[in-house]
């Protein structure tokens, strides 16, 4: 019997600090600002202010909601559950699979990871992002590229392009309104007016300062791509109970325009309005983080809303689970087929 082979399976993040201290929140947000402006102009003193006054905001928040981002954890929690679940799947008699957490703006770091695991037989790297980007998916293969041979390199497999596989539309259907609010198990679903779903992605630049197209890879079409599926799939669904269905980006505002509608555009419709329940998913992330946890209660603090609820991201949920382990163990039987 041939030995196992030896598979380390690196689930890349973003990477936040965990608590609400201003000097780990300061740390983490320079090391952001620091990744972004290798691809887009960023002052070292506008860097510097925005982690102060950043870090400074979570702090003051801190004292009325201690709430800290868990997307640290949860990326350790899907972790775990992927090694269970390939440790018991049938693959285990021909791979030994070591699951691992890497960050690109906290520790662990992503490259050092990458090169702890770099004797093993094979390496599978998740880009734990729906929607791939310069700065997510582009840095990590920049980095192997510049740091690899091409023989290493036949070694290494690197899961992205999550927005165009059709496998994860019918996921997030199910996990969605399995989740949503106010659920009549066994009642025919009648679609209300008066409920709306917004779908939370991460904004991208669209204009840089100057008014010019950003010249990196913003993701910016392959968000609206995956918007656009999404929301048809959704309303086409006759579980669908929402009379409106809204995309909404999560912008940063730096460095030039950015996606519209932005998450305050909508809060502002929305104040016009009165008798309105509001479901907000995360579906642009595959973990909850600082951008997606306190979003029911500052829509509730600036609009007519009368009840707001955010349905938790994809996470470590069992269906997700099965989702990863099923392409990791298909790109590790092509990296030994490769081989």
């Amino acid at each position: 019997m041939q030995p196992k082979k030896k598979i380390a399976v690196i689930l890349a993040a973003h990477g936040e600090a965990e608590t609400t201290r201003f000097l780990e929140n300061y740390r983490v947000t320079r090391q952001t600002l620091a990744h972004a402006s290798q691809v887009m102009p960023i002052p070292g003193a506008l860097q510097l202010t925005i982690a102060v006054s950043s870090s400074l905001k979570k702090l003051i928040r801190s004292r009325t909601n201690s709430e800290a981002s868990p997307h640290n954890s949860i990326t350790r929690d899907q972790v775990g559950a992927l090694q269970q679940l390939l440790d018991d799947l049938p693959s285990a008699t021909q791979f030994d699979f070591k699951v691992y957490a890497a960050f690109s703006a906290s520790p662990p770091y992503m490259e050092q990871v990458i090169e702890q695991t770099r004797s093993y037989d094979g390496e599978v790297i998740v880009s734990m992002s729906p929607i791939d980007n310069t700065l997510s998916c582009g840095m990590l293969c920049s980095y192997l590229a510049a740091s690899r041979n091409l023989e290493e390199l036949g070694k290494v497999k690197v899961l992205s392009r999550f927005w165009s596989d059709e496998r994860l539309y019918p996921l997030y259907c199910d996990y969605l309104f399995e989740n949503c609010s106010e659920q009549n198990p066994g009642r025919k679903v009648v679609k209300d007016t008066e409920r709306v779903l917004l779908l939370l992605f991460h904004g991208t630049l669209v204009k840089d300062a100057k008014g010019d197209p950003p010249l990196f890879r913003t993701g910016c079409e392959e968000t609206m791509m995956f918007a656009q599926r999404l929301e048809e799939t959704l309303l086409a669904d006759p579980r669908n109970p929402y009379g409106r269905i809204l995309t909404v980006y999560l912008n940063h505002n730096v460095g030039g325009e950015w996606t519209r509608p932005s998450f305050e555009e909508v809060s502002a419709m929305l104040k016009e309005e009165a008798s309105v329940v509001v479901d907000m998913f995360g579906c642009g992330y595959f973990a909850d983080g600082n951008e997606t946890i306190h979003r029911a209660g500052e829509l509730m603090n600036s609009s007519s809303v009368i009840k707001a609820k955010s349905i938790p991201c994809l996470n470590c949920t069992p269906a997700f689970t099965g989702y990863l382990a099923s392409r990791v163990t298909d790109a590790a039987r092509q990296i030994m087929n490769w081989r």
